[in-house]
């Protein structure tokens, strides 16, 4: 053995020193940002570790097979002298980005609250890619949840849901009253209810539970003082067994409830895409006329479905089914009244 390699055993097992190197390539190499030969030896120098070239290329094949680490050589990559990269980091640069505007974006998630998280996140990424994630995307013309707790709180809810237990809390509704800017339903009383799901809906968080009579949705962020899991086991799990939560994040509109009804709609052409948008590319669109298709949807019919449908003015016109369209024309009268 060599005696810079017993050097190395006496400060770092070989275990200690792969280690070194898995980080040092999670954190200072990608395609663009090759490292060569010399840049790593002088990397481990900075731990007072020195090997030479032979047992870098051993605790290299060990991370290759060991680790499942994807590191590239090119020996024209680092000017001219040869360069390695991780071709496999835990996370892309584009799947990191994404998760930092889907924190940034979510209204949920107070901004203390979206800066923290996100600086976890760009902690996974090399120091390429860090710079690219310090952004703050804002939730554009909306308001961000004030409710601070709702992150943490929100675990208890997947406890609960894990345990197959109720949870307590209480529910509150914003008012315009300065000196009593929150009103709780069932006069501030705890709630018990049977959480069956966690949705995502229009950048909200939403518990989807059954209260003893029938499903509801919460929005979690007014939701205060959500207990941990109960002791009561929860109920419901037959009629939940029954339903189809993919379908009804696509017919629930803003998650207000309503009668469920098929509904046809005349669309004009041009607005296929919010279609889509809204009931999924699977959406059958048929032919009407010239300048317009129709779409049978499944609908909870409520007031921000008609207000969606009211959205596009003369583009757009409920044809049945009779409640549907009822409930549209008595939508439009009551708005009109006003003005």
């Amino acid at each position: 053995m060599k005696m810079d390699d017993l050097n190395l055993q006496i400060k770092y097992t070989p275990a200690e020193r792969q280690f070194l190197l898995y980080e040092y390539f999670q954190k200072h190499t990608n395609k663009e940002h090759p490292v060569s030969r010399k840049e790593i030896l002088d990397y481990l120098e900075t731990f007072e570790i020195y090997i030479s070239p032979h047992t870098l290329y051993s605790d290299l094949d060990v991370l290759r097979g060991t680790m499942k680490l994807d590191i590239q050589f090119n020996a024209h990559a680092h000017q001219g002298a040869g360069g390695y990269w991780l071709n496999n980091p835990k996370f892309k640069p584009h799947e990191l980005r994404l998760m930092v505007d889907g924190i940034q974006s979510s209204k949920f998630i107070p901004q203390k609250q979206a800066r923290v998280i996100t600086q976890k996140i760009t902690d996974l990424a090399d120091n390429y890619t860090k710079a690219s994630l310090n952004r703050q995307a804002y939730v554009a013309g909306r308001v961000r949840s004030l409710n601070e707790s709702v992150v943490k709180d929100a675990d208890h809810i997947h406890e609960a849901i894990a345990a197959d237990r109720k949870i307590a809390f209480r529910y509150f509704h914003y008012t315009p009253n300065k000196d009593n800017p929150q009103t709780y339903s069932k006069s501030g009383e705890r709630i018990i209810a049977s959480p069956y799901a966690l949705m995502w809906n229009d950048g909200n968080y939403y518990l989807y539970a059954y209260d003893g009579k029938k499903f509801r949705t919460y929005r979690v962020d007014r939701m205060e003082g959500i207990s941990h899991p109960l002791l009561d086991k929860r109920d419901g799990g037959d009629e939940y067994d029954k339903r189809n939560l993919t379908d009804q994040r696509a017919k629930v509109f803003s998650m207000y409830h309503g009668e469920a009804y098929n509904v046809r709609i005349r669309v004009h052409n041009r607005l296929a895409d919010a279609v889509i948008d809204q009931f999924g590319k699977d959406t059958m669109m048929v032919p009407y006329d010239d300048n317009h298709f129709t779409v049978n949807v499944p609908v909870e019919l409520s007031p921000p479905f008609y207000a969606w449908v009211a959205t596009f003015g003369k583009s757009m016109k409920i044809l049945s089914p009779e409640p549907a369209v009822e409930g549209m024309k008595k939508f439009l009268q009551k708005a009109s009244e006003m003005y």
